[in-house]
């Protein structure tokens, strides 16, 4: 079944969040100086991301493929019951197991395995005798073992689907050196991949990032193509460019009227077209024109999924919990379930809310079942809300306004950015209060988008209120962790409330390593650029925390955002941003292993290597412990093996399925 543009609302409103996410551009023609009425900047990425993905809906992704690309061979089924005991026999090394048990790097000298958990971690002696005498040794040399990482918020079927469709143009993917020259390069050479009659079509243009050099028609021609269709999204999703021939292949010229709602951005002394289309209804146009003559590409977006499996395989990731399924339809919830029973990861999830409704389409409005919410081998206990919108973007809500000097002029007024629930019930009107407050009732743990000091005051105000209201749903009294996910213009004292409220709060750390730069000196300024994603705050007040990619906003790695706590660094620059939020390596590694397990409710199962947990690790290269994360770069750490339930499913050798 395909949906219509207006209903395949699943994978839209992930997209939505990653346009929301992603970097600002610099101001341009606004069709108005204000919202339209009852809009927020989310209810238009939403349209505009309908407009980008109204072709391709979740029952297009395919669980098949991923069920063959990782069915297990025989070999690793007969075995299962043979332990396998993990220990290093050079002196350098004895202690190669860091088990993260208690929250510490708690390193031990040996590891035992068998049927898919860990029996013995402790002394090579008294592990071989948990071990009994059939066993097999692997000596990991100089290698060490870490717990599988832990990626709390992710998104993935906009995952895969970007992995089909788009080239990605943005700043992450130009390698080492980003500037405008090198996404040029880059789209010339996706034209190679474009056939007879089709579009190239690419997403993540950053100017903010790539010398503030805004694009036009005139640069695609020259630097591109004048024969072949060009279109490129802005990393706003506010804006995209287009080439002249594209222009052409729609009908649009200098003298058609702007759709209502958009425009096409015009010399302000000529009057010729720039090139740049400005909001959704003018950006539809185009890829109206574009999805209908690459529709063999929708066909690239089926293998996603596998693609996805495997890069995070990669990174040592062995859990991942998705930040919002299923507003309007399900469909997409329906192929995360189905992908539970294939996925060598271990995947949980959070239902969103991003209106009021969405959720109960899905979860309907009784209590939460014993155990959670369970669709095949998925089980979702969470809902997650939305208080602002994206920093970068502009529209979270800020106690200060934002600096000036590239602050758009489509969100004239709203220099302060947005709340995206009214902040009162005036008129009967749903608040984010009452929300909160009808699925804590239910039994359901909350993740609630707060990147702004301003949403973050709301959210933590709300929880406030609500606990010392009803004492039962304190997390001390229920036995939840609730999250604050992104957190990211913060004050001590909202660190230290979040502490005290029992809350958990989850930082996107490519704020820091990607984008710190742009924060501190186009977006938040010095002071509070600094303090974003406080991580030596949290620390400090004993907060749970955890770090998160996004993804697709930026990519799952965890030992970067371990370096980046650690360091602070700032990509390409080697700025640091807040060196006084800077930590040690095991506050670091607290983030992506038990910290998050606490945080997705699974840490009785994942997180640490502790006895009867399961067998999920990662075998690294380097030695965290001996590693100088100041001065040298974290891709120097390489994950050599991915091992779930007792498995191995990554080896940096090739095999990605079981040995």
């Amino acid at each position: 079944m395909r949906l219509s543009p207006k209903l395949s609302a699943g994978p839209l409103v992930l997209a939505s969040l990653l346009f929301s996410f992603l970097l600002p551009t610099i101001a341009h023609p606004s069709h108005s100086d204000a919202d339209e009425e009852g809009e927020n900047c989310l209810t238009r990425h939403i349209r505009l991301a309908e407009i980008i993905f109204g072709k391709i809906t979740p029952s297009d992704l395919d669980t098949t493929a991923v069920g063959e690309q990782f069915a297990l061979p025989e070999k690793s089924i007969s075995d299962k019951n043979v332990p396998v005991i993990f220990y290093s026999s050079f002196d350098q090394n004895r202690l190669p197991i860091i088990t993260m048990a208690n929250d510490r790097l708690s390193p031990v000298e040996a590891l035992a395995i068998r049927d898919g958990r860990v029996i013995g971690a402790g002394s090579l002696p008294s592990v071989r005798k948990l071990a009994g005498d059939r066993r097999v040794f692997r000596d990991l040399r100089d290698q060490v073992i870490v717990p599988g990482f832990v990626e709390p918020h992710l998104h993935i079927i906009l995952s895969a689907v970007l992995k089909g469709y788009f080239l990605d143009i943005s700043p992450l993917s130009l390698g080492s050196n980003p500037d405008f020259r090198s996404a040029m390069d880059t789209l010339r050479k996706g034209l190679g991949t474009v056939e007879a009659g089709e579009w190239l079509i690419a997403y993540g243009y950053d100017p903010s990032r790539l010398g503030w050099h805004d694009l036009s028609k005139e640069d695609l021609d020259r630097e591109v193509s004048s024969t072949t269709p060009v279109v490129v999204i802005n990393a706003s999703g506010h804006l995209a460019y287009a080439n002249s021939i594209a222009f052409e292949k729609v009908k649009i010229t200098k003298d058609t009227p702007d759709p209502p709602g958009g425009a096409f951005a015009r010399d302000p002394i000529t009057g010729e077209l720039t090139g740049v289309l400005v909001e959704g209804p003018a950006i539809q146009k185009f890829f109206d024109a574009s999805s209908a003559a690459n529709s063999k590409k929708l066909e690239k977006v089926k293998s996603g999924l596998s693609e996805v499996l495997i890069q995070w395989l990669g990174k040592g990731i062995t859990t991942v919990f998705d930040g919002g399924l299923g507003v309007l339809t399900g469909d997409d919830l329906d192929v995360v379930a189905n992908l539970t029973k294939v996925s060598p990861i271990r995947i949980r999830a959070a239902v969103a809310q991003l209106n009021a409704g969405d959720a109960e389409k899905i979860l309907g409005t009784g209590k939460m079942p014993a155990g959670g919410f369970q669709r095949e081998k998925l089980v979702v206990k969470t809902v997650k809300l939305w208080s602002d919108g994206s920093t970068q973007g502009f529209t979270a809500a800020v106690n200060q306004q934002y600096l000036p000097d590239n602050f758009p002029k489509y969100f004239k007024g709203k220099e302060n950015g947005v709340l995206v629930w009214p902040e009162t019930d005036e008129g009967n009107k749903t608040t984010l209060y009452t929300e909160m407050l009808n699925w804590l009732d239910r039994g359901y743990q909350l993740m609630v988008h707060a990147n702004g000091d301003k949403a973050s005051d709301l959210v933590l105000g709300n929880f406030e209120t609500i606990f010392k209201k009803y004492p039962h749903h304190h997390p001390d009294r229920s036995g939840i962790i609730h999250r604050i996910e992104h957190f990211t213009v913060t004050e001590t004292a909202q660190v230290q409330k979040a502490k005290e409220l029992g809350i958990g709060v989850s930082h996107t750390m490519g704020h820091v390593h990607y984008w710190g730069d742009a924060f501190k000196s186009g977006v938040l300024g010095g002071e509070r650029a600094d303090r974003i994603d406080p991580v030596k705050d949290d620390v400090a007040a004993g907060a749970i925390y955890s770090f998160n990619s996004d993804s697709p906003v930026t990519d799952a790695n965890p030992l970067l955002w371990v370096g980046t706590a650690i360091s602070r660094r700032v990509f390409k620059s080697n700025n640091i941003l807040g060196a006084g939020q800077r930590v040690g390596l095991e506050d670091a590694l607290k983030g992506v292993t038990s910290y998050p397990a606490k945080q997705i409710l699974w840490e009785n199962e994942v997180g640490s290597l502790e006895v009867g947990k399961f067998a999920d690790f990662a075998i690294l290269s380097r030695d965290l412990r001996c590693f100088d994360w100041e001065r040298k770069d974290t891709s120097e750490i390489k994950v050599i093996e991915t091992w779930i339930g007792g498995v191995r499913r990554f080896s940096a050798l090739g095999s990605v399925r079981g040995a």
